[in-house]
């Protein structure tokens, strides 16, 4: 091994270290540190069962958004619930860890366990991608793996999620695994391996939670687009993704038209969401938007609300809003066109903070905060607007160059340069990512929830600055042995 291999060796290894101990002091953390229930948790643990610990009168499903709850216990709920998700192969693992502790008479179980199975998923991943690309020959990629471990996948935003059972984890994992299969394989032969590695990949992520069932799809579009303009084909890498990507959208659609009250209840609020935080604060006159949408005028008063702040369910306090789907609001916004442009400004907007402040963050407190020793991107981010909108901007720049077919400097690399420039690529995706995700959860739940629903925006925002910043500075010094070799 070369000097400067040994050096990049050092620099991987270093970084996966400081990640792991970085995460691992928020895991291990006491009291506990994580994002309190809004309610989401319930429609995955109720599959098992498996509710906070706390008195009786309280209803195992009831939120619990001032603070989170380190013990949970299996117990009845008067509502069956159970949402499918990829989320559920963890959480069944700990269920099942549950389970043997309950053979041994233990009956409080503390989320610590998946917070560490999630700890060591993500750490036995990323090594995995930093070995691949190592032996590819590409350590560049496995410095930006290591990287991208030490500042943003253990960044305190992501981190307390590990100790909850939101699915926010399982969707950043998988999309984390599913770009570094797509960049890994770029340009490559097809493989039976790679076709399941990508399939698979893209059905955990469009089936991890309702806001990304379409999200894979859209990526595989993205793959295929940029395939067909470099190379004149259509590429391999991009019917894998569509294949897995429709078999999760397919399981996602069938979930959303189940007719139980879990169901009936998302629907309702979703729909209540569109209309009041997100089409009525954008048009001119929101009563006589109601009147025409069937609804009564008085329902005005309630632009902005989300629907648990409404008095009742919006059915009962809004009658006629149960009739509306989103082609008649998509028809409002045509009629005021202004309206959508105001509509997608108020969702920018809201697409902040990264770390929830709407959630308690410790236990045993009123919504707690983070303590300030652990160290976030989200404050300044948080803080500084004009720095967050130009960090969701700069992959839209890359995406803006990915359709040229020539390199788009002389930095571009050369062996992959008949394919496109994987950098570029990986801008593209990013762009489609934010877009996709963005446009998903506005049409899908309004301005109720963005910045949570939109957490996979910062990551692949956050990792397009890493990996970019690290591929040009490895191009930058590989440009003059080029130089040397061909003088």
């Amino acid at each position: 091994m070369t000097r400067p291999s040994r050096l990049l060796l050092s620099l991987v290894i270093f970084a996966l270290a400081v990640g792991l101990l970085r995460a691992l002091t928020l895991v291990s953390h006491t009291p506990l540190l994580a994002i309190a229930n809004s309610f989401d948790q319930a429609r995955y643990t109720g599959c098992f069962e498996l509710f906070p610990d706390r008195p009786p009168p309280i209803r195992p499903d009831e939120n619990s958004p001032n603070a989170p709850f380190e013990f949970y216990r299996f117990l009845e709920n008067p509502v069956r619930l159970c949402y499918g998700s990829s989320e559920l192969l963890l959480q069944g693992t700990t269920a099942a860890v549950y389970g043997v502790q309950e053979l041994a008479g233990v009956e409080r179980h503390s989320v610590r366990w998946i917070g560490y199975l999630r700890l060591a998923l993500l750490t036995a991943l990323v090594a995995a991608f930093c070995r691949a690309w190592w032996r590819r020959g590409k350590p560049a990629g496995a410095v930006a793996n290591a990287a991208l471990f030490a500042l943003v996948l253990t960044d305190p935003a992501d981190t307390m999620y590990f100790n909850t059972f939101y699915a926010e984890a399982t969707a950043l994992f998988a999309a984390y695994a599913l770009f570094n299969l797509v960049l890994l394989y770029h340009g490559q032969e097809r493989t039976r391996r790679g076709v399941l590695l990508l399939g698979a990949g893209a059905l955990l992520l469009a089936t991890s939670k309702i806001q990304h069932l379409l999200l894979p799809t859209v990526l595989a579009l993205v793959v295929l687009a940029f395939g067909r303009r470099h190379t004149g084909r259509w590429p391999w890498q991009g019917y894998a993704l569509l294949g897995g990507a429709v078999l999760g959208a397919l399981f996602q659609f069938a979930q959303l038209s189940r007719g139980d009250l879990m169901m009936q209840s998302i629907r309702s609020y979703n729909r209540a969401h569109v209309i009041f935080t997100g089409l009525l604060p954008a048009v001119r006159d929101p009563a006589a938007t109601l009147v025409r949408l069937g609804m009564p005028a008085r329902c005005a008063e309630h632009t902005g609300k989300a629907a648990w702040q409404m008095p009742g369910m919006p059915e009962d306090v809004c009658p006629g809003i149960e009739k509306l789907g989103r082609v008649r609001i998509l028809f409002e916004f045509v009629r005021e066109p202004m309206a959508a442009v105001r509509y997608l400004g108020n969702g920018l907007a809201a697409l902040n903070p990264w770390l929830p402040r709407n959630l308690g963050h410790v236990e045993g407190e009123i919504l707690g905060k983070l303590p300030a020793r652990f160290v976030s991107l989200n404050g300044v981010l948080d803080r500084v607007p004009p720095l967050r909108y130009a960090l969701f901007a700069l992959p839209l720049v890359a995406a803006a160059l990915a359709w040229r077919r020539r390199p788009v400097s002389a930095f571009a690399p050369s062996e992959t340069s008949s394919a496109g420039d994987p950098l570029l690529l990986l801008g593209a995706m990013t762009s489609a990512l934010i877009v996709a995700t963005l446009g998903i959860t506005l049409a899908g739940d309004g301005i109720a929830d963005v910045a949570k629903q939109g957490h996979l925006i910062f990551n692949a925002s956050l990792a397009w600055v890493v990996i970019a910043a690290i591929a040009l500075a490895g191009r930058l010094g590989s440009q003059p042995q080029r130089e040397m070799l061909t003088a």
